[in-house]
């Protein structure tokens, strides 16, 4: 669970959002959808402002990437962003989730939970699940894994088998 709270967000409202973005993007029925590339070409676009930093590990300190709306960055370990842009499940993921973060969770949105009940905040208002939630439905949404099987998800949206089963499991 978080330590901070966001704006409360269904999976429905995510989906519709990460579907927009597919569509915008003109990938509505691509099934490995290319999140990289997304990142490098896509993103600046949206917001002229974004940067990227790809950074050594031991900069980001038990992090593989961080997000921080306000300054318009978002920084990924080197050698996440080099396996992510090889094909791996989790490293692809790991950058969906960070441009989660960063179109949903902009300043004002996000606020420190009280201490005392940050372990009661729903999961619809943690901004982890919310990420994790978006990094799921971009890259393997409904109207392309309906039918499939998990290994089926897994080889042809590139994501690991637990967000096949988890995407599976929210059709």
């Amino acid at each position: 669970m978080s330590l901070y709270v966001a704006n409360p967000t269904s999976r429905n409202s995510i989906r519709e959002l990460t579907n927009i973005i597919r569509n915008l993007a003109g990938m509505n029925e691509v099934k490995f959808f290319p999140v990289v590339e997304f990142l490098e070409w896509v993103l600046p676009q949206i917001d002229p402002l974004f940067s990227l930093e790809i950074v050594t590990p031991n900069e980001l300190k038990n992090q593989y990437a961080v997000t921080y709306p306000e300054k318009h960055l978002i920084r990924i370990q080197e050698d996440v962003y080099e396996r992510a842009f090889s094909g791996s499940g989790r490293d692809r993921f790991t950058i969906a989730h960070e441009i989660g973060h960063y179109i949903m969770h902009k300043p004002g949105t996000i606020a420190l939970a009280r201490s005392q009940n940050y372990e009661r905040v729903p999961k619809y208002k943690d901004p982890e699940w919310q990420a994790n939630t978006f990094a799921g439905e971009l890259l393997a949404p409904p109207q392309i894994i309906k039918g499939f099987s998990e290994k089926e998800v897994a080889m042809c949206c590139g994501v690991s088998l637990e967000v096949a089963r988890i995407q599976l499991k929210n059709i």
